[in-house]
């Protein structure tokens, strides 16, 4: 048997709050996590709006119908960023996706996609796929500094992450690390562990705790998404 590869074109969709006709000196990039889309992620943002200020949420390519116990959950439909089944042409996949997404937000607000504003932020499954974006764009490393804002909440930097040769970068992107106390994926001693991990590669970072599970905190959100210097 051949196994062999075919780029194909598919139709994606993304949410967007703020003044998509401009005037913008700010873009969020919002990467969502697992089984969830792009308008019920979106929907937490709302309290972080401010003037020029542009939160683009893509919603992931992998849309399928969200399961509890073996079991559907109604009609509920959820999306997934990627799995392990052939990751390396995912992953280039989503940065080729996530970069149209940008540049198209980017046009429609008359904004320089190379010099505007930029903040990144994941949750959960999404914590990965934005680092990766951040990472591995040409696009973006084309940009003076990548990211002037980097908000991981309920997540990790993806493990196989070069955290030294990043550095730089991770270092001007003022990272931010979020997680509830009781959450039951990014536990207590996960986050420490991947405290160790940026600490031990010279990467600067904020972390922050609140009262909770596996999930946002609208209030905290906007004050986490404070302006970008």
């Amino acid at each position: 048997m051949t196994v062999r590869q075919i780029a194909a074109v598919k139709t994606a969709r993304y949410a967007v709050l703020g003044p998509e006709d401009g005037p913008v000196d700010e873009v969020w990039m919002a990467c969502h996590g697992y089984g969830q889309l792009a308008t019920y992620f979106a929907r937490h943002f709302e309290g972080a709006l401010r003037p020029g200020r542009l939160v683009v949420v893509p919603e992931a390519l992998s849309r399928f119908y969200v399961t509890e116990g073996g079991r559907r959950v109604g009609e509920r439909v959820g999306a997934s960023w990627m799995t392990r089944e052939d990751r390396e042409a995912e992953i280039a996949d989503t940065v080729r996706y996530l970069d149209d997404v940008f540049v198209a937000a980017c046009a429609r607000a008359d904004a320089d996609p190379r010099a505007v504003r930029l903040g990144g932020m994941g949750f959960s499954q999404g914590t990965s796929t934005v680092v990766r974006w951040l990472a591995y764009s040409p696009l973006i490393q084309s940009r003076e500094r990548r990211a002037g804002r980097l908000v991981l909440w309920g997540g990790a930097l993806p493990h196989d992450l070069d955290l030294g040769e990043h550095a730089p970068w991770l270092n001007a992107a003022d990272l931010r690390l979020v997680a509830g106390d009781r959450d039951s994926f990014a536990t207590p001693g996960r986050i420490l562990k991947e405290e160790r991990r940026l600490t031990d590669a010279g990467v600067a970072y904020e972390s922050t705790s609140f009262s909770g599970g596996h999930r946002l905190h609208d209030r905290l959100l906007a004050d986490v998404m404070q302006p970008i210097e």
